[in-house]
């Protein structure tokens, strides 16, 4: 998950209790239109920012689709983390009711966006990582960490330099990596 402010770098996640809670509810309410798939719901706690990641995971499928919601808050207030959760968890079923009504064709942007919701605002994007696939590959590679507070990795501390010797760059540049290449900033069709 990559949170949608600069300043989001340390966050812990979402407790597994509250996480366990929030998927029962969407199981509950979903229960017809969920068939074998099943719900993943993720969420990270950031000292300016809640993100709530609500995953439908497919039998079969290796992309996972992904309604991520994120919101401001204000860590010193104690009340504000569990009532930005409850409205993350309210914009996650409508935005999952829209898709089962639309039988997934609901086009939501793949970048954040902000939406008004009721009297709040909030941001949302639409991502198809697979919740599973990554927490393996990242076992695999030595680097999941189920520390109580994580950090992001600070690109900015390398030299392009130490990376990379021009004369042995075999990589392609992909549109991720170019900052002015906007094709990944368009709306999709959800499958």
């Amino acid at each position: 998950m990559q949170p949608r402010l600069q300043s989001s770098t340390k966050w812990t996640n979402l407790p597994p209790d509250v996480a366990s809670q929030i998927k029962t509810v969407f199981e509950q309410n979903f229960q017809k239109e969920l068939g074998n798939s099943q719900f993943i719901v993720e969420g990270r706690l950031y000292p300016q920012e809640i993100l709530l990641r609500v995953g439908l995971a497919e039998p079969g499928r290796l992309q996972q689709n992904n309604f991520e919601i994120s919101m401001d808050y204000q860590a010193d207030d104690e009340n504000a983390a569990l009532s930005t959760i409850h409205i993350c968890v309210d914009v996650a079923a409508s935005l999952l009711t829209e898709h089962f009504e639309s039988e997934g064709t609901l086009e939501i942007p793949q970048i954040w966006t902000e939406f008004p919701f009721e009297d709040h605002k909030v941001w949302l994007q639409y991502s198809t990582e697979n919740t599973i696939l990554e927490k393996q590959a990242n076992e695999f590679l030595g680097e999941w960490d189920d520390s109580l507070v994580q950090d992001e990795p600070d690109d900015a501390a390398f030299d392009d330099s130490e990376i990379l010797d021009d004369s042995n760059d075999d990589t392609e540049t992909s549109s991720e990596d170019d900052p002015d290449d906007d094709s990944g900033s368009g709306t999709s069709t959800l499958h």
